[in-house]
Protein backbone atom coordinates (compact mmCIF):
# COMPACT_ATOMS: atom_id res chain seq x y z
CA UNK A 1 0.00 0.00 0.00
CA UNK A 2 1.37 3.64 -0.87
CA UNK A 3 1.37 6.10 1.44
CA UNK A 4 0.91 9.35 0.55
CA UNK A 5 2.57 12.61 1.61
CA UNK A 6 1.10 15.98 1.77
CA UNK A 7 3.07 18.61 0.15
CA UNK A 8 5.10 21.31 2.63
CA UNK A 9 3.66 24.40 2.82
CA UNK A 10 5.18 27.08 5.03
CA UNK A 11 1.89 27.47 6.78
CA UNK A 12 2.79 28.25 10.07
CA UNK A 13 4.99 31.28 8.35
CA UNK A 14 1.88 32.68 6.93
CA UNK A 15 -0.05 31.82 10.36
CA UNK A 16 2.17 34.44 12.00
CA UNK A 17 2.28 36.84 9.39
CA UNK A 18 -1.04 36.85 8.97
CA UNK A 19 -1.18 37.75 12.45
CA UNK A 20 1.38 40.38 12.82
CA UNK A 21 -0.29 41.79 9.58
CA UNK A 22 -3.59 41.96 11.91
CA UNK A 23 -2.39 42.83 15.50
CA UNK A 24 0.90 45.14 14.70
CA UNK A 25 0.31 46.25 11.40
CA UNK A 26 1.94 49.91 11.87
CA UNK A 27 4.91 48.44 13.84
CA UNK A 28 8.23 47.11 12.86
CA UNK A 29 8.24 43.30 12.59
CA UNK A 30 10.86 40.76 11.50
CA UNK A 31 10.13 37.03 10.91
CA UNK A 32 12.35 34.13 11.04
CA UNK A 33 14.97 36.20 13.41
CA UNK A 34 18.35 34.22 14.02
CA UNK A 35 19.04 35.03 18.01
CA UNK A 36 22.29 35.48 20.11
CA UNK A 37 25.69 36.30 19.17
CA UNK A 38 27.46 34.45 16.43
CA UNK A 39 31.06 32.52 18.43
CA UNK A 40 33.89 34.80 18.23
CA UNK A 41 35.82 31.38 17.02
CA UNK A 42 33.91 31.34 13.89
CA UNK A 43 34.55 34.83 12.89
CA UNK A 44 38.25 35.12 11.70
CA UNK A 45 39.63 38.24 10.61
CA UNK A 46 38.74 39.21 7.16
CA UNK A 47 35.31 37.77 6.82
CA UNK A 48 33.25 39.73 4.23
CA UNK A 49 29.89 41.36 5.85
CA UNK A 50 27.88 38.75 3.64
CA UNK A 51 30.33 35.93 5.00
CA UNK A 52 29.62 36.94 8.40
CA UNK A 53 25.80 36.77 7.71
CA UNK A 54 25.89 33.19 6.13
CA UNK A 55 27.85 32.18 9.51
CA UNK A 56 24.91 33.05 11.64
CA UNK A 57 22.36 30.27 9.84
CA UNK A 58 24.22 27.97 12.99
CA UNK A 59 21.95 29.92 15.01
CA UNK A 60 18.28 29.01 16.17
CA UNK A 61 15.40 31.53 14.92
CA UNK A 62 12.45 32.61 16.18
CA UNK A 63 9.56 32.98 14.40
CA UNK A 64 8.57 36.53 14.74
CA UNK A 65 9.73 39.46 16.46
CA UNK A 66 7.74 42.51 16.83
CA UNK A 67 8.96 46.27 18.23
CA UNK A 68 6.29 48.46 19.30
CA UNK A 69 6.87 52.06 21.00
CA UNK A 70 6.60 50.17 23.98
CA UNK A 71 7.87 47.08 24.40
CA UNK A 72 9.46 43.88 22.54
CA UNK A 73 7.24 40.99 21.43
CA UNK A 74 8.92 37.45 20.97
CA UNK A 75 6.48 35.93 18.58
CA UNK A 76 6.37 31.49 18.27
CA UNK A 77 3.26 30.38 16.38
CA UNK A 78 1.88 26.96 16.46
CA UNK A 79 -1.10 25.64 14.50
CA UNK A 80 -1.19 22.54 16.32
CA UNK A 81 0.07 22.10 20.14
CA UNK A 82 3.74 21.77 20.83
CA UNK A 83 4.81 21.30 24.46
CA UNK A 84 8.60 22.15 23.22
CA UNK A 85 6.93 26.13 22.34
CA UNK A 86 7.03 26.99 25.74
CA UNK A 87 10.98 26.26 25.99
CA UNK A 88 12.10 27.78 22.68
CA UNK A 89 10.38 31.30 23.85
CA UNK A 90 12.05 30.87 27.54
CA UNK A 91 15.72 30.43 25.16
CA UNK A 92 15.09 32.84 22.95
CA UNK A 93 14.24 35.57 25.25
CA UNK A 94 17.57 34.74 26.69
CA UNK A 95 19.44 34.84 23.07
CA UNK A 96 17.46 38.30 22.53
CA UNK A 97 19.39 39.75 24.75
CA UNK A 98 22.63 38.41 22.95
CA UNK A 99 21.47 39.81 19.76
CA UNK A 100 23.46 42.26 18.32
CA UNK A 101 20.44 43.65 15.46
CA UNK A 102 18.07 44.14 18.57
CA UNK A 103 20.42 46.12 21.29
CA UNK A 104 18.68 49.32 20.70
CA UNK A 105 15.30 48.17 21.39
CA UNK A 106 16.53 45.98 24.68
CA UNK A 107 16.28 48.77 27.13
CA UNK A 108 12.06 47.92 26.22
CA UNK A 109 10.67 44.97 28.39
CA UNK A 110 10.00 41.93 25.98
CA UNK A 111 6.92 40.13 25.69
CA UNK A 112 6.37 36.57 24.65
CA UNK A 113 3.76 35.20 22.53
CA UNK A 114 2.72 32.18 22.09
CA UNK A 115 0.47 32.11 19.08
CA UNK A 116 -2.00 28.85 18.86
CA UNK A 117 -4.63 28.02 16.35
CA UNK A 118 -5.57 24.46 18.24
CA UNK A 119 -5.88 24.98 21.50
CA UNK A 120 -4.29 22.86 24.72
CA UNK A 121 -5.71 23.79 27.90
CA UNK A 122 -2.44 22.25 29.60
CA UNK A 123 -0.10 23.86 27.23
CA UNK A 124 -1.96 27.37 27.84
CA UNK A 125 -1.15 26.78 31.76
CA UNK A 126 2.03 26.12 31.95
CA UNK A 127 2.91 28.78 29.51
CA UNK A 128 1.28 31.25 31.39
CA UNK A 129 3.05 29.95 34.48
CA UNK A 130 6.15 30.89 32.44
CA UNK A 131 4.78 34.17 31.90
CA UNK A 132 4.19 33.69 28.21
CA UNK A 133 0.59 35.26 26.57
CA UNK A 134 -1.11 32.37 25.07
CA UNK A 135 -3.10 34.13 21.64
CA UNK A 136 -5.55 31.51 20.18
CA UNK A 137 -5.59 32.66 16.50
CA UNK A 138 -7.23 30.33 13.18
CA UNK A 139 -7.90 32.29 10.12
CA UNK A 140 -10.44 30.26 7.83
CA UNK A 141 -7.60 28.59 6.34
CA UNK A 142 -6.60 26.67 9.09
CA UNK A 143 -9.82 25.34 10.14
CA UNK A 144 -10.11 24.10 6.80
CA UNK A 145 -6.12 22.92 7.21
CA UNK A 146 -6.97 20.84 10.42
CA UNK A 147 -10.43 19.79 9.05
CA UNK A 148 -7.77 17.40 6.52
CA UNK A 149 -5.71 15.90 9.48
CA UNK A 150 -7.04 12.87 11.52
CA UNK A 151 -9.22 13.07 13.81
CA UNK A 152 -6.99 12.93 16.83
CA UNK A 153 -5.02 15.92 15.81
CA UNK A 154 -8.00 18.37 15.24
CA UNK A 155 -8.15 19.71 18.82
CA UNK A 156 -5.71 19.44 21.64
CA UNK A 157 -5.39 16.78 24.39
CA UNK A 158 -8.19 16.20 26.41
CA UNK A 159 -7.00 16.68 29.89
CA UNK A 160 -7.64 18.48 33.09
CA UNK A 161 -5.32 21.03 33.33
CA UNK A 162 -5.60 21.16 37.18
Amino acid sequence: MKETTRKWEPREMRLVSEYIVKKYPKDKSFTRVRLGATHPGLLPEGLSAEEKRMITVWKRWADAIVITQTKIILIEAAILPDLGDVSKLLVYEYLLKFTPEFEEYLDRPIEKQLVISVEDPVLTKIARGAGIKVVAFAPEWINDYVRSLAQRKQRGPLQYPG
